[in-house]
């Protein structure tokens, strides 16, 4: 039986530097529901135009994608 390859999840990281508090998201729309543009320092869409292939810092958040890795299930 061939085995199912474990499928990618991303993961938002928010660290907002005010606080040295982290958080984690599934998608950048999940961001702005719990923070606002102001208390992050960026609007959604600009986030979403810009992309997240490189970190983004300000002087309110540092905010990168990675790649939440996950146990391997094994079919026995």
């Amino acid at each position: 039986m061939k085995q199912k390859e474990a499928q990618q999840r991303q993961v938002i990281h928010v660290h907002i530097l005010s606080t040295d508090e982290h958080y984690y998201f599934g998608s950048i729309q999940a961001v702005y529901d719990t923070f606002s543009k102001e208390q992050i320092g960026i609007a959604a869409q600009t986030l979403y135009n810009r992309g997240l292939d490189e970190k983004y810092v300000n002087d309110k958040a540092v905010i990168r994608k990675g790649i939440l890795i996950q146990k391997r299930h094994s079919n026995n």
